[in-house]
Parts: C-alpha cells; structure tokens; sequence
C-alpha cells in the first residue's frame, strides 16, 4: 500500500505563493489542487516530491503545520519599497541561506587562524563627505587613479582589489548551479552581508556590467558606514527610498568613485551637447548613460529643463539593455564556477579540507562541486593562478 502523508491547505498555499507560477499554472500541473486547497488530504510521497520540485520548495516544508517564518534580517535592509517583490522570493531566500552559510564558514575559519576584525568597518558618517569616504575606500582597496576608465577588466579588477582587502565578493545569476532558477534582476541588485571578519557582497550576475560595478561601488559605502543592504534601486528619480539619507549618501559615494569631479569636470567639454558630451563620457568612464546623466545634474553640468527631456530616454534604454541580456547563457562549467566564487574562498575551503579542519562533503557543500568535479574544479583554479 502506498505510503499518505497528512497535508495542510495553508502549507500548499503558503508554497505557491512563494514560487515563480500562478495557482492556474500549478492547477494544470496538479488537477487535484482544488481540492487539496480546500480541505486537509493525504497525498503520497509521489505526490509530494512533484510539488515540492515544481514549486521549488524543500520537501519537509510541506509537512508543517504552519509556514515557516522566513524573513531573513537582510530583507529589513531594503533599498526601496517594491509592492510586486514585497514577499522574498524562494530563489532570493535560498540564495541568502547559501551566502550566509559561505559567509559563516569563512568568518569561523579566520578567527580560528587568529585574523582580527577590519578597522574600516563602519568607520565613516553621514557626516563624513561623499568625496573623503570615496578615497577611504580607493585607499584601503589600493586601487589605482585609473581603475574607473571603461575597459573589460574593470569589474574584475574591482572585485580583485576588494577581496584582497578581506572582503568576500560573490556573484550569480542562478540559485546556486540550477539553471532553471534564475534570479530577477527586477527584485534584487545585489546585496550586503555585514560582518567584522569577513563582510560578503552578492552580485546578481543578470545585471550589465556597468550596474554591477556601481552597485558593488554602492554596497562598499554601507561596509564603510557599517550596515548591511539589500539594493534593489533601479536608479529612477520615483523611487520611494526607505532609508533616503543612506541612499543616496551612498549613491553619491558610487558616483563619486566611477566618476570623479575633478576628472569629470575635466573631461567635459562645453562646447558639446549634452548629448554629446553623454555619449563621450561613456566612453572614458565605466558608466552607463543614465548614471553619467545623473552625475552631470548633481555637479550642475545638467540644467533641469533638460535633464527631464534627457532622463525618459536613458531609463528606456537601460530597460531595453536588460531585456536584451541573457546572462543564464552557457559556457565552459569550470570557468563559470570561478567567476561565480571568491578566490580566496575557494582556496580557504579547499585548504582546510585538505588540514582535515572540514570534512569533504562540507568543502563539496560549500563549492557546488562534489567527487571527481570538486577534484577538476581545483585542477583548473589551480592553473588560473599559474
């Protein structure tokens, strides 16, 4: 006799809720979930397992009474309010639970080696410059007078600089390495984990690149001020900031990294449109048009009239660019694995597992890669550095 197992409404409710489909999506794929949301039904353990993968949601979590309180603190930290995200994805959820899990690891690991907390931690104000806190950070991650010019490599670079001053930079454009679960660049830029050891920035990998580069520009201001973020601002004048002050105190320390007053000014040429003088800048500096735009109106280079004729435009084709990207797009797995992965972080895993510090299956946990991939994994990271 096949095995049943009790099954609440509001848990089968509470799942569909939470995942990517519409009750009529999953009512075509289960034609009995009218009933199993009207009334308490046994299902098999077949009838579990297809709804816990099609809702992407873990098998034990329907057999409770009452949905769990998942709301991690990160959410709290929201950058602006968003009706249509105001309930944490399962693929945002699960992508937190990961970082933290990474994040933990390595804060264990460095204060068993006897690292001590980083002094730049929460070491400015808001009462500290835009312009002081901006070459704080250029400082301490020891990045060059050139580093913001528009090259391939300048993502890389600033991730490089970042996580050699001990910060754990991560990107993604999935959960974890399922492809059919994609992260939503409209519900989350990146974010922030704060912590005096090891502060970890996540990067959604869908974004372009010149918003991953401000938005891990905006997410080092908040490790400045010492507060953890989740940037979620599309950079549009509408947004509702729930920490107005923060934000754009952050914004401009971004701003004020990529994009210099000093060498913008110098760039500048009057005798050019606007237009013009846009499309010029985008040239020289890693900056989108929007962001390079707004930047002009803050140093009054932009007259109002004109800013609100420029601004629709821009934020048009920044939503164009979007749509056009596909960053869940293949590529060769090991190399994807890397740009996905701290290097240090990946060094330190296999390194204790090595020691015996960790077991195998930790290290298999925490890199994505079990058995004989793990083994390749390492190979190839290894050659990297050679």
């Amino acid at each position: 006799m096949t095995s049943r197992i009790l099954v609440k409404p509001v848990m089968i409710r509470w799942a569909i809720e939470t995942s990517k489909l519409s009750l009529a999506q999953v009512t075509e794929l289960f034609p009995k979930l009218k009933q199993w949301l009207a009334t308490e039904c046994e299902l098999s353990i077949s009838e579990i397992q297809k709804l816990s993968k099609a809702l992407q949601i873990p098998f034990g979590y329907l057999l409770l009474s009452q949905p769990p309180a998942e709301e991690p603190t990160l959410l709290k930290h929201r950058t602006i309010n968003n009706l249509e995200h105001e309930r944490a994805s399962r693929d945002l959820l699960d992508t937190i639970y990961l970082m933290e899990a990474k994040q933990t690891f390595m804060r264990e690991s460095l204060i068993d080696d006897g690292f001590l907390p980083h002094d730049f931690i929460g070491s400015v104000t808001l009462n500290d410059s835009p312009e002081n806190v901006s070459k704080s950070i250029c400082t301490t991650l020891k990045l060059s007078t050139t580093w913001n010019l528009n090259d391939i490599s300048t993502l890389g670079y600033l991730k490089r600089a970042s996580s050699n001053a001990g910060i754990l930079i991560m990107q993604n454009g999935i959960v974890g390495n399922n492809t059919h679960r994609c992260l939503d660049i409209n519900e989350f830029r990146a974010f922030v984990l704060l912590d005096e050891y090891e502060p970890l920035i996540f990067l959604n990998s869908r974004d372009s690149q010149h918003a991953k580069i401000f938005s891990l520009c905006h997410e080092l201001a908040h490790i400045w001020l010492g507060e953890s973020d989740f940037f979620n601002d599309h950079i549009q004048q509408e947004n509702h900031y729930l920490n107005a002050k923060v934000e754009h105190f952050c914004n401009d320390v971004a701003a004020e990294m990529i994009l210099p007053r000093e060498q913008l000014i110098s760039y500048y040429d009057p005798k050019l449109s606007n237009t013009d003088n846009i499309t010029l800048l985008a040239k020289h500096f890693c900056a989108s048009d929007l962001v390079i735009c707004l930047r002009l109106k803050k140093l009054n280079l932009i007259k109002k009239r004109e800013f609100e004729q420029l601004y629709p435009a821009l934020v048009e084709k920044m939503r164009q660019n979007l749509a056009l990207r596909d960053s869940s797009a293949g590529g060769y797995y090991y190399n994807t694995q890397l740009s996905r992965l701290n290097h240090n972080f990946i060094a330190l895993v296999d390194q204790k597992a090595q020691e015996g510090k960790i077991l195998y299956s930790e290290a298999y946990e925490l890199l994505g890669a079990k058995g004989k991939t793990y083994d390749n994994l390492m190979q190839y990271f290894e050659e990297q550095l050679t």
